[in-house]
């Protein structure tokens, strides 16, 4: 009997013993799951502050689910690549990816429409030694060629199924030339004439054809057709084209974020037309574009051109070859979702490149697929 109750009284105290633990436990799991819901609404409430503010500035949620994050603009590049990037479609509207896309280094998705107007102003200035006459004697002068130069363009680019892109260009031109023959320091003639007239029909078509990876680039390759449906003389005054002009060109990138890296390498054919052909060009560049923001975007590059002598009537003319470098600074910065500001000063290096050269051009993109 007296075993039993000794036996009684342990089991008791062994059930007390455990249960002060459980409850312990009990009341910690309560706590934390009140806590746990306490995280979640903030992070709820959080969530909707978020949503609020972007309704009022205009900005779309970058990622709204899995699905959307899968889609990409551009290449994911692998974790061990310098300057791995994933270009998720938030980041295709940055100002840095919408001027690669304006460079030609980047194409647009399936469906996107990209309108682009854009106005340019050109200097040439160019003197020749020659002898002149002056107050009936023959002396050593200098005729003057002074050049004012505007184009206002309208461009069209279509994002096609397998990465490709169609681009259409169709520019206005008009020239302003102005021939002073100088003896000495002192002009004694002076004459100008101006014109203007539709320019050439631009006819493009780009692809993707490689992807960027750990040491290669993203390469795009690019066919032009500059049709001859333009007027290349008004007054007198040259408007430059009016030949068919067949170019083939080649454009890489390599990121290294925030840096992207560009170069160009392209070759222009030009067809004979009234017995003259000009010279083929063969063109390169290179260059570096920096994302300052997410909306703004810095750009330097170098561009060299050599065209070969024109023939006429079946013969070189010589001399008539020409040496082109340009300096070329640009910026680009977002106005709203969709629309790009783009600004690029140039600046001649030779004797054949034009003086200055400004360009402004409002790239405005449709996000919504037409297909």
């Amino acid at each position: 009997m007296r075993w039993r109750c000794l036996g009684i009284a342990l089991a008791g105290l062994a059930l007390m013993l455990t249960a002060t633990p459980i409850q312990a436990e009990d009341t910690r799991v309560e706590v934390l799951q009140r806590q746990l819901a306490e995280r979640d609404k903030v992070m709820l409430e959080l969530l909707r502050r978020v949503e609020t503010l972007e309704k009022q500035i205009g900005v779309p949620r970058a990622v709204r689910d899995s699905a959307e994050a899968s889609k990409s603009v551009a290449v994911n590049k692998t974790a061990s690549a310098p300057g791995s990037v994933i270009v998720t479609e938030r980041m295709a509207e940055r100002a840095l990816e919408r001027s690669l896309s304006r460079e030609g280094a980047l194409l647009l998705p399936t469906g996107v429409l990209e309108v682009e107007p854009s106005l340019t102003f050109t200097r040439q200035e160019d003197a020749t030694s020659r002898f002149v006459t002056s107050g009936g004697l023959i002396v050593a002068g200098e005729t003057e060629i002074n050049a004012n130069r505007f184009s206002a363009d309208l461009g069209l680019r279509l994002g096609l199924p397998w990465d490709a892109q169609l681009e259409l260009g169709l520019p206005y031109r008009r020239a302003e030339v102005e021939t002073v023959t100088n003896v000495g320091f002192a002009p004694i003639t002076t004459s100008g004439s101006s014109g203007g007239g539709l320019g050439d029909l631009r006819i493009g078509l780009a692809k993707s054809l490689l992807r960027e990876g750990l040491w290669r680039p993203d390469l795009v390759g690019r066919f032009t057709w500059n049709t001859a449906s333009g007027e290349n003389r008004d007054n007198g005054v040259s408007l430059g084209g009016g030949f068919h002009e067949l170019q083939a060109s080649l454009t890489a990138i390599k990121r290294q974020d925030p840096v992207v890296f560009i170069a160009g390498l392209s070759y222009q054919h030009s067809l004979e037309k009234n017995q003259i052909t000009p010279g083929p060009v063969i063109a390169t560049n290179l260059g570096a574009a920096i994302a300052l923001s997410p909306e703004t975007s810095l750009r330097f590059s170098l561009s060299g051109a050599y065209q070969g002598e024109t023939e006429l009537f079946g013969s070189d003319v010589d001399g008539s070859d020409q040496v082109i470098g340009s300096f070329i600074i640009g910026s680009s910065t977002l106005l709203a979702p969709g629309v790009l500001l783009n600004g690029t000063l140039a600046f001649g290096l030779t004797d054949d490149a034009d003086d200055m050269s400004i360009l402004f051009s409002l790239p405005i993109r449709f996000n919504t697929p037409l297909f």
